[in-house]
């Protein structure tokens, strides 16, 4: 069919839907208009567009259109935001602005708070789970150091869940999709004492096999299993109290329950070299990787196992020219998971039975506000106590020994010198023997590290608003925090029987005892080195009893004065500018790994310093809010520049997380959104865009690792993000409606890696999510049919250095000059869900 022809039988096709809702809108009695959106960004109700701060709000409406379960949906409908999971899905991280922190260590706190109906989340992956019921949702970018509870640098994900409601209702909702989802929910709601007492009910249930095929190899022989399933169950209880006009009362329970078999790491990119040496020990690899085949491999079953569960009780009084709020909140969160932390079949290490997170979380939060003049003020405190235990348990397999000894003296990309082995032979008496290209035999070693973590905190805070005209007004906030950390560490440690030895000859610190030996001896610096480099394998973190008899308790205090200084201006009805200065604070810790730097005694190591720097960003920002053409476009943008002080990164150099405080960095960019009512009736589009500019400016930790970031971006940090959503909803006659409509995210390629090794970059993706449903118009039932990844997309969330396989060298702080080939290395990565589509039944009474 000629071009012409073809053009006009689609016109001709698409008219009866695109010329008729057209028609109806211009016969209306006027144009469409955006509704307006209330936030609580301020801890008061405002409109979106009066709050001087960069905020993106989605409602109800907008969340059920695009699928958001939980905080890693909510990428596809907020720019700039980046929310990636690892090991489990209890390890997730939110960035904002390229802001977040770094790495799987539980002694790190969150740079992005989030808050669920008003409660801190003590970590990111803490408020990982199915948020059920969603009322709306606010992405609060840049530091929020004067109106939430708990300090955060970055910025907030302010969650609110439905509240009771005094008229009897319900939900029901059923779901199945491929990989045989199967999640069904339901929530009632109604009044026990008219206007006074009332209940909301929901609870929900999910099971989905998995996106990742494990093959699993051990004694008992081959077997492939999912990996990457889900398998949950929440249920949440509240009530709302109303006893009088000027008092509200809202309890919340809550339990939720996952096990689940979670995550394999797929074969990024291997090494030829190591790729030989686990097949000749009888392992299986992908030659080439494969990452899309989502195969991954293991020797062992592993699992995840969590239970969260809280309460919490806010109390609004209205004493008439004051509002007084109280929350009182304590939560429970317990972890235990195993896994094959090296991703291949061969019996090299794993978390074994014993690895385990308790985290347990008291606070008390109080706010008076109220209006005086043309002063609207707002002061508060707050008080947390957080309890942590830990326990991190490794085990090393009985191929450890022999996968280390043919990769020590492997002809190809071999990281020790000819020699090597045989003078580390005799200086031990023979003890190590590493003998070229043949397996020795291998035991196992088990390490139980047990962390015991208490966090104070306190903080007394003031945000007030003075408007000198009506177009004209300030916003001025101020907090002081106090946190006080205790933490005690006790080891034990079994080492695999290379390591023993070493240590025996050499002392807790081989490779320093190696290098000394050696250079009494006169051995050429290349042999010294390449002899470093191989008792550093053979006496991983892991192996070495160093801290067995010392173990360590330390504890630091931190305070710090933040606070936000804006001023706003209403150039119109309709256009509102901003510009202001914020600045946020993140507390100091303790690195809850294993750590060799203190002084060696005979017994090991002792007085041992894990601390690291709190983290503050002072943010200037600039923006505008706008509802034009009679509020049927909403427009808002922002341009921010952050400097970033202590920066906490934790860096996985393929054998232990590293934390140091990069000294210097920073973030600056511009971030635009915007909601258009069409002219169309049932039609409305919203999107966003957001550039983010990143640079660790000053990096001088004396780590050769971190400091040669100097002047790279920050890892997981793309330049573009752009999001758009299309939403229509239309009658069909007969009480009957359509809703359909389509949400896509694009971000430029970044590097997922936080030491920037370029194996470690994602090229540029976009991921399109479309759904299509009908219904009744009362909807007492909708059927919707849904997809999501539609292009089926296959992208790393992170890529890391394969444990103890291989790592590639970088020249001193010369960012970006990696002087060893790729090969060199190998490379897992955590992949994002593939195509996932299906069919949901909601009913609404």
């Amino acid at each position: 069919m000629a071009l012409p022809k073809l053009r006009a039988a689609l016109m001709a096709a698409a008219s009866p839907f695109i010329l008729a809702p057209v028609a109806a809108a211009q016969d209306a009695a006027g144009p469409r208009q955006v509704e307006v959106i209330t936030v609580t960004a301020q801890q008061r109700e405002q409109s979106l567009q009066d709050v001087p701060i960069a905020v993106s709000a989605f409602n109800q409406a907008q969340l059920e259109s695009s699928g958001v379960r939980d905080i890693k949906d909510l990428i596809v409908l907020a720019p700039g935001l980046m929310v990636t999971s690892t090991q489990s899905e209890t390890i997730t991280t939110a960035r904002v602005r390229g802001v977040g922190t770094v790495g799987d260590n539980f002694g790190l706190e969150s740079s992005v708070g989030v808050y669920i109906d008003g409660v801190f989340r003590a970590r990111n992956g803490v408020g990982f789970g199915d948020l059920g019921e969603l009322q709306r949702i606010e992405v609060l970018r840049g530091p929020q150091g004067t109106l939430f509870g708990k300090n955060t640098s970055a910025g907030v994900l302010n969650i609110i869940t439905q509240a009771p409601e005094f008229e009897f209702g319900g939900t029901a909702e059923l779901q199945i999709g491929n990989y045989d989802l199967r999640r069904v929910s339901g929530s009632i709601t109604g009044p026990i004492v008219d206007d006074v007492l009332a209940f909301r009910l929901f609870a929900v249930t999910n099971q989905r096999d998995g996106f990742t095929t494990l093959n699993v190899r051990d004694a008992s022989g081959d077997r492939v299993r999912d990996s990457e399933t889900q398998d949950y169950y929440s249920i949440r209880g509240q009530l709302l109290w109303t006893p009088s006009d000027t008092v509200t009362g809202r309890i919340i329970a809550d339990f939720s329950d996952r096990s689940e078999f979670c995550c394999s790491a797929v074969q990024w990119d291997y090494d030829p070299t190591i790729a030989g040496i686990v097949g000749s020990l009888g392992g299986q690899v992908l030659s080439p990787a494969n990452p899309s085949a989502r195969q991954a491999f293991a020797n062992n079953e592993y699992r995840q196992d969590v239970t969260d569960w809280g309460l919490s009780a806010q109390f609004d009084v209205d004493f008439g020219e004051a509002n007084l709020t109280s929350i009182t909140a304590y939560r429970r969160w317990e972890n235990e998971r195993t896994q094959d932390i090296d991703y291949s079949s061969l019996d090299i290490a794993q978390r074994a039975d014993g690895n385990f997170t308790d985290l347990g979380r008291f606070s008390q939060e109080f706010r008076l506000q109220g209006v005086r003049g043309n002063l609207d003020w707002l002061v508060g405190a707050f008080y947390s106590r957080e309890e942590l235990e830990l326990g991190d348990a490794i085990r090393f397999g009985t191929q450890w020994e022999p996968f280390l000894g043919i990769l020590l003296t492997a002809p190809s990309g071999a990281p020790t010198p000819t020699g090597v082995r045989d003078t580390i032979f005799n200086l031990t008496g023979g003890a190590v023997d590493i003998p070229f290209g043949s397996a020795i035999p291998g035991g196992s070693g088990v390490s139980q590290d047990l962390y015991d973590q208490t966090a104070t905190s306190w903080a007394a805070f003031t945000h007030n608003t003075y408007a000198f005209t009506d177009r004209f007004s300030v916003t001025a906030g101020l907090r002081y925090t106090r946190e006080e950390k205790d933490v005690t560490a006790s080891f034990s440690t079994n080492s695999p029987p290379a390591c023993a030895a070493l240590e025996g000859a050499f002392g807790f610190n081989p490779v320093a005892g190696w290098v000394q030996a050696a250079t009494a001896m006169g051995l050429p610096a290349a042999q010294i080195t390449g002899g470093a480099v191989a008792i550093g394998n053979i006496c991983l973190p892991y192996a070495r009893s160093g801290l067995d008899n010392t173990g360590y308790d330390q504890s630091r205090t931190d305070e710090e004065w933040s606070g936000t200084l804006r001023a706003q201006y209403d150039l119109t009805d309709e256009v509102m500018v901003y510009a202001g200065w914020s600045r946020g604070f993140k507390a100091g810790g303790f690195n809850l790994d294993r750590q060799f730097n203190g002084p060696v005694g005979a017994t090991g190591y002792t007085n041992v310093d894990t601390s690291f720097a709190p983290e503050t960003i002072s943010a200037w920002e600039a923006g505008f809010k706008s509802r034009l053409f009679g509020n049927v476009l909403q427009l808002n943008g922002n341009f921010f520049y952050q400097d970033i002080e202590d920066f906490q990164l934790n860096t996985f150099n393929g054998t232990a997380f590293v934390v140091e405080s990069v000294e210097e960095a920073r973030s600056y960019g511009a971030e635009f959104d915007f909601l258009w009512a069409t002219p169309v009736e049932g039609l409305d589009i919203s999107g966003g865009y957001a550039y983010v500019n990143t640079l660790y400016e000053t990096v001088n930790t004396g780590d050769g690792l971190i400091d040669a970031l100097e002047g790279e971006s920050f890892s997981l940090s793309p330049e573009h993000f752009l999001n758009l959503a299309v939403n229509y909803e239309a009658s069909l006659g007969g009480n009957l409606i359509t809703r359909m409509g389509f949400d896509t995210r694009y971000v430029s390629g970044y590097n997922t890696g936080s030491d920037n090794d370029p194996e470690k970059f994602q090229s540029a993706f976009t991921l399109l999510n479309a759904r299509i449903g009908i219904g009744s118009n009362d909807e007492r039932w909708f059927l919707e049919l849904w997809g999501r990844n539609l292009t089926d997309e296959t992208y790393a969330q992170v890529a890391f250095d394969a444990f103890a396989q291989g790592r590639r060298g970088q020249a001193g702080a010369d960012a970006g000059e990696w002087t060893q080939p790729r090969n060199t290395a190998s490379y897992n990565a955590f992949l994002g869900a593939p195509r996932t589509y299906g069919i949901t039944l909601r009913s609404r009474f």
